[in-house]
């Protein structure tokens, strides 16, 4: 039998829930690739062996979750990466405001996220650059997508970075009037950048927050 308790490193699936959906548990799933050689393929090939040799006690959802697992549990993935939006980090915090107090403190005061120096026309298309400071890097990007008192998608990349992070802040009402900001930032270069990245947009909300208080 099967010890439920060898999961990969993630541990997002327990053996035990990937065993009733597929009726087989990590050690088994993981014993399984390796003798199919997966150590070696990259995400989307060990995804396109389990749809043809596993079609039948695998979904699509499930496929990806095995894959994802399996490259954690054999050092290709670590957590925080994923296939299509590399390392990503994503970080929440309740405001006490209302939506609209929050948007306006974001598009009118974007040095408090972006740091000094932030002049930025929140339209698609338009380009930015900031010179940073002591508590934000130097950065420049686009703004890709403005859905006013939702949500702001950008371009980001802090000078030094070969290449952009994509940044997402997203604002949903919570209880008691107060507004819920979301910030997402995926492809990150490594799992570095995502452990700075975590503490960076924690600090950049407690700003956030001092402002609407």
């Amino acid at each position: 039998m099967s010890a439920e308790h060898d999961e990969p490193t993630s541990g997002r699936v327990s053996s035990p829930a990937l065993r009733a959906a597929t009726g087989m548990g990590w050690t088994d799933w993981l014993a399984t690739l390796d003798s199919a050689g997966a150590e070696q393929w990259d995400h989307k090939r060990i995804v396109g062996h389990l749809e043809q040799e596993h079609a039948e006690t695998t979904t699509a959802w499930w496929r990806q979750s095995i894959a994802v697992g399996y490259e954690q549990a054999r050092g290709t993935r670590v957590p925080g990466q994923t296939a299509d939006a590399g390392f990503q980090v994503g970080v929440q915090r309740s405001l006490p405001a209302s939506r609209s107090a929050v948007w306006e403190c974001l598009v009118t005061r974007p040095e408090l996220w972006l740091g000094p120096g932030a002049a930025v026309t929140f339209e698609p298309g338009a380009r930015y650059r900031v010179t940073g400071g002591t508590d934000t890097p130097p950065a420049h990007g686009e703004i890709r997508v403005v859905k006013p008192e939702h949500r702001i998608r950008m371009t980001w990349q802090p000078d030094g970075w070969q290449a952009p992070a994509t940044l997402q802040l997203t604002l949903a009402a919570a209880a008691s009037g107060k507004t819920r900001l979301t910030v997402h930032v995926e492809k990150l270069p490594d799992a570095t950048a995502r452990t700075r990245m975590r503490e960076h947009w924690k600090a950049v909300q407690q700003r956030i927050a001092a402002a609407v208080t």
